[in-house]
């Protein structure tokens, strides 16, 4: 079990979220699960040490369905820093949907 499992989004994230009419109130954080790569269409993370971690873990099966949100950038990591580093965070991240509205089934 991981040690976020089950805690809440930072209030920072949560607060950047809502300024862009998002709510993340009852976002919980989970752990990964060969289940969950099996069940999930695509699966995308934020930074590259993430994406390779999934690989370590998915079958032959699901590593088609991995990919990186920005394509070939992390997302920087707001953690620890200023509301104004994660409002940006937040805007970055929206604006990265663009990436994928297009191949998503």
């Amino acid at each position: 079990m991981g040690k976020w499992r089950d805690q809440p989004a930072n209030p920072s994230v949560i607060k950047a979220a809502d300024r862009l009419g998002y709510d993340l109130s009852t976002h919980r954080a989970q752990q990964i699960t060969l289940e969950m790569l099996d069940w999930a269409d695509t699966v995308l993370t934020m930074e590259a040490a993430v994406l390779e971690t999934l690989r370590t873990i998915c079958t032959e099966d699901n590593a088609q369905k991995l990919g990186l949100y920005l394509g070939n950038r992390d997302v920087p990591d707001p953690m620890g820093q200023g509301d104004d580093v994660f409002n940006d965070c937040a805007v970055l991240i929206e604006t990265g949907t663009a990436l994928h509205f297009g191949r998503l089934p």
